[in-house]
């Protein structure tokens, strides 16, 4: 019992503490560590899980997680990370206050983020490289100067109506991806065919609207959809559309309907 208790002790006094300038490899971390107005640098951690720590206005600064588990740490009161990189790192709980975290020159890749709550950060100048995190709803504002490569599925990027967003999808494939109330004028669509970058979207709208009306082909239950589709974009002046994600969803016809009546000329 002596030796088990001995054991149990040196166990404890060995697990870690975020510090600066450690690099190292599968080690134990405290479980719950608050950390208060510090500034954390240089450090590159492999292969650990690193407990529940708590961020109070830190300055977190070219950190490394590489195949890290960071699924219960928190961000809170301004803390700010820089120039820090993710690998293959499970964030899917990771917890940040509205408006209290701001990533900066961040490289994510092949990470799980699908839980954590990324609508209340702001993401300056970061890369997403085949990123998981479905079914989130993104504020333009929040996404500056950002790229994103590989697969985004169901999430909306929401604008104020004017604002901006200054994004990079041109290596990235949009799933059930959905702009509202923004401007995509500073984006690079996706270069694959499959994907349309459309403007004056609202003015086609209105056009459409007009010549559904009139169209004696259609029927009312194809009149009703396709006006609830055109709806959706009546406040969009540019729009990226996934053509084929379309066709699996509504089937060929009316994506060649939902376009003609938008005046869209297709490859």
């Amino acid at each position: 019992m002596i030796r088990d208790s001995e054991g149990k002790n040196e166990r404890v006094r060995r697990m870690r503490r975020l510090e600066s300038g450690m690099s190292i490899d599968n080690e134990l971390f405290s479980d719950i560590v608050r950390y208060e107005h510090v500034t954390i640098s240089g450090t590159t951690i492999k292969n650990s899980n690193v407990g529940s720590p708590i961020f109070w206005n830190c300055n977190l600064n070219q950190l490394v997680f590489d195949t890290c588990d960071l699924n219960n740490a928190r961000f809170f009161a301004d803390t700010m990370i820089d120039h820090c990189t993710f690998i293959r790192s499970d964030l899917r709980s990771v917890g940040i206050a509205k408006g209290e975290a701001v990533f900066t020159n961040c490289e994510f890749s092949s990470c799980d983020m699908r839980g954590m709550t990324l609508e209340n950060a702001t993401f300056i100048d970061c890369a997403f490289v085949k990123c998981r995190f479905n079914d989130r709803i993104l504020q333009a504002a929040n996404i500056v100067n950002c790229s994103f490569t590989g697969k985004l599925i169901d999430i909306t990027f929401e604008g104020n109506g004017k604002q901006k967003l200054i994004a990079n999808f041109e290596n990235c494939i949009l799933e059930g991806v959905r702009f509202v109330n923004c401007d995509l004028t500073q984006c690079i669509p996706p270069k694959s065919k499959n994907h349309l970058y459309v403007e004056q979207v609202s003015s086609r709208v209105k056009n459409a609207m007009m010549k559904i009306d009139h169209d004696p082909n259609l029927s009312h239950d194809e009149r009703k959809v396709l006006v609830r589709s055109l709806r959706k974009l009546e406040h969009m002046n540019q729009y990226i559309f996934n053509t084929v994600h379309m066709k699996k969803i509504y089937g060929d016809v009316f994506v060649e309907r939902f376009f003609s009546s938008l005046d869209v000329q297709r490859e």
